[in-house]
Order: C-alpha cells, then structure tokens, then sequence
C-alpha cells in the first residue's frame, strides 16, 4: 500500500456511478409508489386538501351523534309509548339540513384544479335544487372556505350561485364588510407589539397569525370578485378607511403589527389595482422615522409601481 493512500479504500469512478444510479432509481420507484398510494387512499395528502372541511364534517357528525342520543333517551323514558309522528318530522328536516350542507362541504373538500369541471357540474346541479334560505348556509361554507384559502377554485364556486342571488348577497356582504370594518385587526389585538410577541403570549400571537392569514385571504377573494362584477366602489372605500388607520397607528412603533398588517392589505390592493393614490399617500410618510420592517413593507409597495 502507498504510504500516500493513508489507508483509503478507491472504488472506480464507473462502478460508483453504476450503483448509485442503481440505488437512486430503486428509492425513486419506491417513493413514487408510496406517494401515489397516500394520494389515492388520504384526502389529507392531496395539494389543495384543506381542513376547514374535516370541521364542516365533524360538526354534521356531531349534530346526527346529539340527534340519535336525543331520540333514544325519549324512548327509554316513555317504555316506547311515545307518539313518534311529531318527533319524526322534525329528525327528518333536521336530517335534510345536514345531508345538503355536508354534500356541499364534501364538493368543496374534493376540489383542485385537475377535477373542477367535473366538480363544478355537480355544484351547479345540486344548487338548482337549493332555495334561498338553504343557499345562504352554503354561502357560509363557502366563504369559511375562502377565508382560508382564496385559491380561485373556490372563489368560482359563487359563480354557480344564480346571478340574482350574488348581486344581492355580495352586495350586501361588501357594504357589512366595510362598515364593519372587518378588514381590520380584532380588538383584542390592539396592544403594545412587545406584549403580543413575548414568550409567555405564544397563544395569543398564533391567533393573531392565524386571524390575519384570513382576512388577508378573505380581502383577496373580495377584490377578485369586486373586479369581476365591476364595482370599483369597494377599493376606493376600502382605501380610504385602510390610510385613516394606518395613520392613527403609524406614529407609535409600539402598534407597528397593526400597521403592517394594514400595508400588507395595501399591497394586496394595490397588486389587483394599480390605484396611484395608495402610491401617492405613502410617499407622505417618512421612513427614517419607522421601524425597519415598516419601512421595507413600505418600500416593497412603492417598488411594485416601478415595475
């Protein structure tokens, strides 16, 4: 052995080369084959699986768990001499809610971009045979749905809605929406940013991660489905009370996520519509007097009008 080999076992370039394709195809097929049955088998491991769902689920089997142990205690404590007419029709409208509002929870669990004409056939058959009161819990669903996620698969499902029903219910949702101000922040979460991100405040800040996550995603479907039925109203309300906020905030540091978060839903705007008053007013702000992460937020929306 050569003193210079200190004890190193050489393989040839080849034979490496040769094995290790060997060993990488094998883990390759073999991998690909347990994706493939984890997909097929667990709703959970499809892309666009959404958990919002697997509550919807869990709720109509808990209201139908609470229904049968209703029904047979009143059979225990009546030795079955009980009048069953009454009781009976009301199990079976009880029933029929739940059926249509789970069938529809299952449509909107079972949607991604590869089965959406397939799926959407379904949805707009179902719905012709839905009324208006029925309609508006699915409206609920939906819009659960979109609050944590704004992908457009759901967001087009409000377009199988008749058109009537969408003029009258989007119409009155934005104005609730703005009114509301449900594009804000929960009061609760109106404290010094030093409190909400301390250690001992873990829980508190989830939520207010999670909250924010939805209204984001909610604003995003809202100025997608604004566009879509031409009314520019909605922005320019929108606006107009988003820098009224911002400007009760902006000048303390200590609410520096309130403020963030309120430029994020700028720049969410101002991506769907190049408004150059959004532009305009933020140039009024001066930035050596903000925090670092609320100047860079800032910035990154005047930099999406130079492109």
């Amino acid at each position: 052995m050569d003193n210079n080999d200190l004890g190193f076992i050489k393989i040839s370039l080849n034979i490496f080369k040769e094995n290790y394709n060997k060993e990488y195809n094998f883990q390759n097929e073999t991998l690909q084959k347990k994706s493939d049955e984890l997909i097929n088998n667990y709703n959970c491991f499809v892309s666009n699986y959404d958990a919002k769902s697997l509550w919807e689920k869990k709720k109509v089997m808990a209201a139908q768990k609470k229904i049968l142990k209703t029904t047979n205690n009143n059979n225990n404590n009546n030795n079955n001499n009980i009048n069953r007419t009454r009781p009976l029709v009301v199990l079976i409208d009880l029933n029929d809610e739940t059926k249509y509002k789970k069938e529809f929870t299952s449509y909107l669990n079972k949607l991604t971009d590869i089965n959406k004409i397939i799926i959407y056939n379904k949805i707009k058959e179902f719905i012709k045979k839905i009324n208006e009161i029925k309609l508006n819990l699915l409206f609920e669903i939906l819009i659960n749905f979109i609050k944590i996620s704004s992908n457009n698969i759901y967001i087009d499902v409000l377009y199988l809605f008749p058109e009537t029903y969408i003029n009258l219910h989007m119409n009155n949702y934005c104005i609730n929406y703005i009114e509301n101000k449900e594009w804000f922040i929960l009061e609760e979460f109106i404290i010094n940013n030093k409190i909400l991100y301390n250690n001992n405040n873990y829980d508190n800040y989830c939520k207010f991660i999670k909250i924010k996550k939805q209204k984001l995603s909610i604003l995003k479907a809202l100025l997608n489905i604004n566009k879509k039925l031409k009314r520019p109203d909605f922005i320019i309300s929108l606006n107009i009370d988003i820098f009224k906020m911002i400007n009760n905030y902006i000048i303390d540091n200590n609410y520096k996520h309130i403020t963030e978060f309120l430029l994020d839903e700028l720049s969410i705007i101002y991506e769907n519509n190049k408004d150059n008053s959004i532009i305009n007013n933020l140039k009024i702000y001066n930035l050596e007097n903000l925090d670092n992460s609320t100047k860079f937020k800032i910035m990154k929306i005047l930099d999406l009008n130079k492109n």
